[in-house]
Formats: structure tokens, sequence, C-alpha cells
């Protein structure tokens, strides 16, 4: 799968392409980690670098800018 084969299925799964996130910075969804047992979190892109996060965390801390 190329990259946008990946952030498609990603959005798909529910991770938004946009956030707003660590410090009120806006992110974009830039890739995924491999987690054990299949499981994955998302890699985001800030101003600053990269940072992951799980579906959980974006629902319940962050603010979605496009879904």
């Amino acid at each position: 799968m190329n990259r946008n084969e990946i952030i498609e299925k990603m959005r798909k799964d529910g991770y938004p392409y946009k956030i707003v996130g660590n410090g009120g910075y806006e992110a974009t969804l830039s890739g995924i980690q491999p987690l054990s047992g299949g499981d994955y979190m998302a890699i985001y892109r800030y101003p600053g670098g990269e940072c992951c996060h799980c579906l959980e965390e974006i629902k319940a801390c962050f603010t979605v800018v496009e879904q």
C-alpha cells in the first residue's frame, strides 16, 4: 500500500484528516504507527514535528477540523 492508500484506510477507520491538538496547534494525518496485536495509532504532523495519537485520545481531547 502506498502512503495515500494508508491515509484513506485510516480515515475510513475513523481517524480525522486534520485536528487541533497538542498546545492548540493544527496537525495533519501523515502516517501509521503499527502496534502489537494488529492495532495501530495515527501519526500526525504538527508545525514542530510529528506525534502519535490513538482514536480514543482524539475523540476525547482534540478538535476535529476535517474528517
